[in-house]
């Protein structure tokens, strides 16, 4: 089927009207108009081949639409809305989910976004969390969509928390709705042994994870020398829990402290304004 860039024949439409009418509209009007605009075109029949843009991609294969948004992606070409329309609403299907094999950051990007939390791909997730194939940026996109079903990988994440990806794996094991003690104790153990840097992080990951018994080991941690963004994350996680932390501390000598206070133009950390 013959490659079609309806997004530059709309484009075109839409620079005749807006070149002719430009002064009629206000600059969000005109957002609105071509948002209504590109929508109906979807329905509008392109005389080169006879159809609509949807009839166009409904006419397709399932491998047919797969072997497009290659195509639009390898002519660096921005992917027609229809294209992913049709997509998803086809639901899975095996030659979309064949993407999640490739190493293209950009098509496992789009295949990421059109699979989502379907059943079929959650293995696959977890052995790219586990793979060297793919970068932080595609890892981060798996993540997210693995925090959203926690539950369904926990196996799969207690196992990659025992490797140098185990980043992925706690952030995941926190969204856990779910208790599991070894998830609790992976949890648990990362924030122990965190350094100053990601102690915050692990804390966070306590607190979502919600289970009171981190509370004593927080309360420990949150009297030692800590710096003023590792107590606010500590203090958070302590509350979160049930917990309270009502000892006043100092930080106007702490750098954190003076940096935020900086960036928040001489007011404190809740909007009131400090004397000099």
């Amino acid at each position: 089927m013959e490659f079609i860039d309806f997004d530059e024949i709309f484009n075109r439409r839409m620079a005749d009207m807006l070149e002719k009418h430009a002064q009629e509209h206000t600059e969000e009007e005109w957002e609105d108009i071509i948002a209504q605009a590109y929508a109906k075109f979807g329905d509008t029949v392109v005389r080169k081949i006879g159809k609509t843009p949807r009839e166009y991609f409904r006419a397709m294969s399932d491998a047919g639409l797969v072997e497009t948004l290659k195509e639009y992606l390898l002519k660096e070409m921005p992917v027609s809305d229809f294209l992913c329309e049709e997509i998803e609403k086809r639901g899975v299907f095996p030659e979309l989910l064949s993407l999640l094999g490739e190493t293209d950051e950009e098509l496992v990007h789009y295949a990421i976004n059109l699979i989502g939390t379907d059943k079929g791909a959650r293995k696959r997730y977890a052995e790219m969390l586990a793979s060297d194939d793919y970068d932080e940026h595609v890892k981060d996109a798996v993540a997210d969509v693995l925090k959203q079903v926690a539950d369904s990988v926990l196996e799969e994440m207690l196992l990659l928390a025992g490797t140098e990806n185990k980043a992925y794996a706690l952030e995941i094991l926190s969204r856990l709705k779910g208790k599991d003690e070894r998830a609790f104790r992976c949890l648990l153990d990362a924030f122990l042994s965190a350094d100053k840097k990601d102690m915050p992080l692990y804390a966070g990951y306590l607190a979502s994870y919600g289970d009171e018994k981190a509370l004593p080991y927080l309360l420990e941690e949150i009297e030692k020398d800590v710096g003023f963004v590792a107590f606010q994350e500590l203090k958070y996680a302590i509350e979160a829990l049930g917990g309270e932390y009502t000892k006043q501390r100092d930080f106007s000598a702490d750098p954190e402290y003076i940096a935020v206070r900086k960036a928040s133009a001489g007011t404190d950390i809740f909007g009131e304004k400090k004397d000099k």
